[in-house]
């Protein structure tokens, strides 16, 4: 069963914003601001561990395997899927389809691949479907009459570019993903250290259960 081929992920263009804002992390901490403009004295202390926390959380990289703010990926596959067009089947819908990671998927901008002559083309957007999942990753399966092209025998022949994300701003990332982050940043503001001598640092079970329903599903 192929939910499409062997695949390489590259970031494009990274988050514009982050979702765990400067002024929210500091609230959070309850740190003491002063100058112009306003910042704690910790300010790049608590930045690296606002960043360590967002890593954690967003990308390709990070637990959830899920996109937070808008990004835009490439990803590049060996061929199209083995399955060529679609049925009603459940075993040949799958089998057809591209499994779109780092879901929610905002839009596909382009699907490029070789020719059987390695010669570049750009798949016309009326010859594939789109179909979202919910919280599990879209997939995209050859439109109605239509069936993937044959590609050139080569590595990375087809290239699927993406945009993924909530949406641009931190308000877009729900509360729980946020709330969550912020808990992060917490733990390792206030514990300096892994361990100590007699003390050892334990997972916040909160972290947890706030994104346990956002790690990605798939199939």
């Amino acid at each position: 069963m192929h939910l499409g081929t062997e695949r390489d992920l590259t970031l494009s263009a990274a988050p514009a914003a982050d979702f765990l804002t400067d002024g929210t992390v500091w609230d959070h901490l309850r740190v003491e601001t002063s100058g112009s403009p306003a910042a704690p004295a910790d300010q790049a202390l608590i930045g690296g561990f606002r960043d360590a926390a967002q890593e954690h959380l967003d990308g390709f990289t990070g637990i959830l395997g899920r996109a937070l703010i808008t990004q835009t990926w490439v990803m590049k596959l060996a061929r199209f899927p083995c399955g060529g067009s679609w049925s009603l089947s459940d075993l040949g819908y799958r089998m057809a389809a591209i499994e779109v990671p780092l879901p929610p998927l905002q839009s596909i901008t382009s699907i490029v691949y070789l020719d059987s002559a390695g010669a570049s083309q750009t798949l016309s957007a009326s010859r594939y479907q789109v179909v979202s999942r919910g919280k599990k990753p879209s997939l995209i399966v050859p439109a109605y009459g239509e069936v993937w092209p044959v590609t050139r025998d080569q590595p990375q022949a087809v290239t699927v570019t993406f945009v993924a994300g909530y949406g641009a701003t931190a308000e877009d990332v729900p509360a729980p993903i946020r709330a969550a982050g912020l808990l992060m940043v917490s733990d390792l503001y206030q514990n300096r250290e892994a361990q100590s001598a007699g003390y050892e640092i334990k997972p916040n079970p909160a972290v947890d259960r706030l994104i346990a329903p956002y790690r990605v599903l798939h199939a």
